[in-house]
């Protein structure tokens, strides 16, 4: 790093005294620098502001990228995947019957100027193939990524994108140029790649490394500088930018949390899901070195930020139809319910994994609608908000929690039955949406124990669980559907009648805290 610091000096100096052999003074160092900026956001799911409107928004994210061009017209704005799922919206449908499954998403990063996009796992919840075309095709940002493929009736080819009326193969990676005012370029290549988490018929991924290694190699040789989109964990970014060094920034996504590492002299970033933050690229680079340097911060999107009109409109339409959906359905989606001092926790990587303060009060919400039971349970399936909620809780992100909703049901269950379940739904499933959320249940010296006891074989137990798991539909789980269930209507809490659908429960129980 510091023989290119000297090179640049060096090829400073030599171009001022060429320069000075034709006129006088000293020509400005920063003449020769090219500099370019890059807003990163990742993990948005929701187009409006949450915690009662003070944080996240896509009109704010706008905003801050139209000042960013002010400043400097070379300024890109990118995505590190997950934006067409998960959402409520998403699971909603349009007046023609398909599912909006991410529409609103794509429209509002189309009208904020959004330029380069990568894959994240969620992308492929769309279980369509057509559908996630429809989507990318009305996209007008463009993807890359280096590891994922269409897999097609025994082929594998590139996803692809129509542009314009033509199809084209979704690149491993895109190479954008900059220019500063003596036209000088610097030609920056940006490489997507994403964990092989989703595993859809459709889709086939290549070794992480493997394929971004080949494509690192491909694109270095035509580049000045190369940048990674990514949507891998965090060890797993550490990892890769070990394995290819070179790179300049990891443009990262997945985590949900800010955070900023480095690897040599990779630096790795990411901001909070729901653009709750940005981070911001100012680099500079100099032809003459082939020295870049980076300054890096993380923007706060909040109600300091005003909301830029053209994208405000977009999420206005889109939240005038979730609200009146919502409002027909018989909620009050702006209506606080609860106010959470401590974060309730419900991303994927933690409500799939282990138990959660959020899962607990799902449980425990069951258990005042329906008391007396001896376990109280939910698959972590069902809560797929993939975010963590703080301060005021409006029925909005109840909602958008469970965005499938359905009733609890109550079952009585064979202790052996009951093993099986607890073993599936709190070992063999852990990852997976299958994996339990409970009550009344521990693992003792490698035991199952119910309120303290351990299960009895021979006993029968009750079982109050959604429907969805009951009737056998949830992952290695359909040996439940031999089982009888009871189902009722509605349920009496705190002397107020609530509807059997898990959000009303929840909202409910909520109240009453």
């Amino acid at each position: 790093m510091r023989f290119r610091s000297l090179l640049w000096l060096f090829s400073l100096l030599l171009l001022t005294s060429a320069c000075n052999t034709t006129q006088t003074g000293l020509v400005d160092p920063k003449a020769f620098n090219i500099e370019f900026t890059i807003l990163q956001i990742n993990d948005v799911y929701e187009i409006s502001p949450l915690e009662g409107g003070k944080a996240g928004g896509l009109a704010r994210v706008a905003t801050v990228k139209k000042e960013l061009l002010k400043e400097n017209p070379n300024t890109i704005a990118a995505i590190a995947g997950d934006f067409l799922s998960p959402s409520l919206i998403g699971t909603l449908k349009q007046d023609n019957g398909e599912k909006i499954a991410g529409l609103q998403m794509v429209e509002t990063l189309n009208a904020m100027g959004l330029d380069y996009a990568t894959f994240g796992n969620h992308e492929f919840d769309l279980s369509d193939p057509d559908l996630l075309q429809k989507r990318i095709n009305q996209s007008q940002f463009e993807y890359t990524v280096c590891n994922a493929q269409r897999a097609d009736g025994g082929s594998l080819r590139p996803f692809v994108q129509v542009v314009k009326g033509q199809e084209r193969p979704i690149p491993e990676y895109i190479i954008r140029e900059f220019r500063n005012a003596r036209g000088d370029v610097v030609r920056v290549g940006i490489i997507g790649v994403l964990l092989p988490f989703n595993q859809k018929e459709y889709v086939s991924y290549k070794p992480v490394v493997q394929a971004f290694k080949e494509a690192y190699e491909k694109v270095k040789a035509q580049t000045d500088v190369v940048i990674a989109l990514t949507h891998l964990a965090v060890e797993e970014d550490q990892a890769l930018a070990a394995e290819v060094p070179g790179v300049l920034i990891f443009l990262g996504g997945h985590d949900h949390t800010h955070m900023n590492h480095y690897v040599e002299s990779t630096i790795i970033t990411k901001a909070d899901a729901n653009a709750k933050t940005a981070y911001i690229h100012r680099v500079t680079y100099n032809p003459a070195s082939g020295f870049a340097r980076v300054r890096s911060s993380l923007k706060q999107i909040d109600d300091s930020i005003s909301d830029d009109p053209a994208t405000l409109a977009v999420v206005e339409k889109w939240q005038g139809e979730v609200d009146k959906l919502m409002r027909g359905m018989g909620y009050v989606p702006d209506e606080q319910v609860y106010f959470a001092k401590d974060p309730l926790e419900c991303k994927e990587v933690d409500i799939r994994s282990r138990p959660t303060n959020y899962g607990r009060l799902t449980v425990d919400a069951f258990e005042a609608a329906w008391p007396g039971a001896d376990l109280y349970l939910i698959n972590s399936g069902s809560m797929r908000m993939d975010d963590d909620i703080q301060g005021a809780v409006t029925q909005y992100d109840v909602l958008r929690t469970f965005p499938f909703g359905g009733p609890i049901t109550r079952m009585e269950l064979p202790g052996n039955v009951l093993e099986k379940a607890l073993d599936i739904g709190l070992i063999t499933n852990r990852t997976e949406g299958g994996y339990f959320q409970v009550k009344n249940v521990e693992n003792l010296n490698g035991k199952w124990h119910i309120n303290g006891q351990p299960i009895n074989v021979g006993k029968k137990y009750s079982v109050v669980l959604p429907e969805f798991v009951a009737s056998g539909k949830e992952g290695n789980l359909g040996f439940l559907k031999d089982f009888k269930y009871e189902k009722r209507e509605q349920f009496t809490i705190n002397g107020k009648q609530v509807r059997n659908d898990i959000r009303d429960l929840v909202i409910g129980y909520m109240k009453e805290l």
